[in-house]
Formats: C-alpha cells, structure tokens, sequence
C-alpha cells in the first residue's frame, strides 16, 4: 500500500492550532496564578465585615511632649450582637521604628465610635511619623487595619519665646482697649432721672 504524503497546508494547520492550545494554556495559567496570588493576598489583608476608620482631632502638626486625640470609628457588618474586638494603636517612625504603642478592648454591635488619647514623647524627633489602628476579633479570624501620618516640628526657644510673647501682648492689648471703650460707654449712658429732668424740662418750655 502507497502511502500519501500529507499536504503541506494541512502540516502548517496543525502547527498553527497548536501554537494557539499553548498560547491558551499559558493565559489559562497566567489568570489562575494571578487568582491565586490574590487568593493568598486577600487571606492576610483586611477583612471586609470588620472595618476602622481614624481621624485626628487637632490636625496633623505636632510638637514633642504634645498630646493630641484620634476619633475611631469601628463597623462589624456581620453582626450577630454585641462583640468583644481588640484595638491595638502604634506609632512610627519614617523608618518603622515603634515609638510608642497601646491597646484596649471595645464592645461593638454595629457600629462604635470612640476617643483615645496619645502624649508624644519630649524626645521625639522632628519628622513625619505615622498612626497606625488595627481592629481585630478576639480569636484573630477577622482584623482590619487603618494608617494615618502626622508631623512632629520642633520650634526653637527662642522664636517659641517670640510667639509667647506676642500671644501675651495681644490679650493685654485686647483687654486694654476694651476698658477705655466701657468707660467712653459708661460716661455716654443717661440716666432715667436726667432724662425725665430733660423732659419735663422741654415740656415747661
């Protein structure tokens, strides 16, 4: 029996569709991996029934020995009653050094919102720093973290002096004024005897 040699355009079909099975397979592989990494990502980030927010109340400028407050604001959207949950707040440096840190539990049904206070250390050093909030439920299943950054400015005594000072003068100013006006007020007021003197006067005439 003869054999038939294959038709070349049948050779160069068969190459082209499988360049095309690869080029599939390797979107196929490239989109699972993809998945899988965010699978892996979304497993260590925040989780989404449990969320924080942090403002801070006095602005986001400082000086060292400052103290300042932060409104924190925790939702659970699977709530199933009134939950213990774990804040754990720090403070950083611009290059992740741990300046100071605390923690404390809160009762959250749906919503709470709640104030914390910090004091700055007197030996903090000028720079941007950052406040961190992290939300977790007891057993750690379920966290949520927020980041806030702040700057800490160091005045130098003698221009802090000046601002005291002008700060000083300005009040003594204000009160000043504010004497010499009551007294031009006061000598300006008529009485009720002088004026009904005034008027029965104008009547005589």
């Amino acid at each position: 029996m003869r054999m038939l040699p294959i038709p070349a355009y049948e050779s160069k079909h068969s190459v082209k569709r499988r360049r095309v099975h690869f080029q599939f397979f390797l979107v196929v592989l490239l989109v699972g991996m993809f998945l899988c990494t965010n699978a892996v990502g979304a497993a260590v980030s925040s989780d989404p029934s449990l969320s924080i927010s942090l403002s801070i109340v006095e602005g986001d400028a400082f000086r060292p020995g400052n103290s300042f407050h932060t409104i924190t604001e925790i939702r659970n959207r699977e709530a199933l009653g009134r939950v213990d949950v774990v804040v754990f707040y720090k403070i950083l440096d611009a290059d992740g050094k741990m300046i100071l840190s605390s923690s404390e539990t809160v009762a959250v049904e749906t919503k709470s919102s709640f104030v914390a206070t910090f004091n700055l250390p007197v030996s903090i050093e000028e720079g941007v720093y950052f406040l961190t909030a992290n939300v977790s439920n007891l057993d750690g299943s379920k966290s949520s973290e927020v980041h806030r950054s702040f700057n800490v400015v160091i005045v130098p005594t003698g221009e802090q002096n000046l601002i005291q000072y002008v700060v000083v003068a300005a009040f003594v100013f204000t009160g000043v004024v504010w004497f010499y006006e009551h007294r031009r007020i006061s000598k300006l007021r008529i009485s009720g005897k002088e004026l009904n003197k005034y008027i029965d006067g104008q009547k005589k005439k």
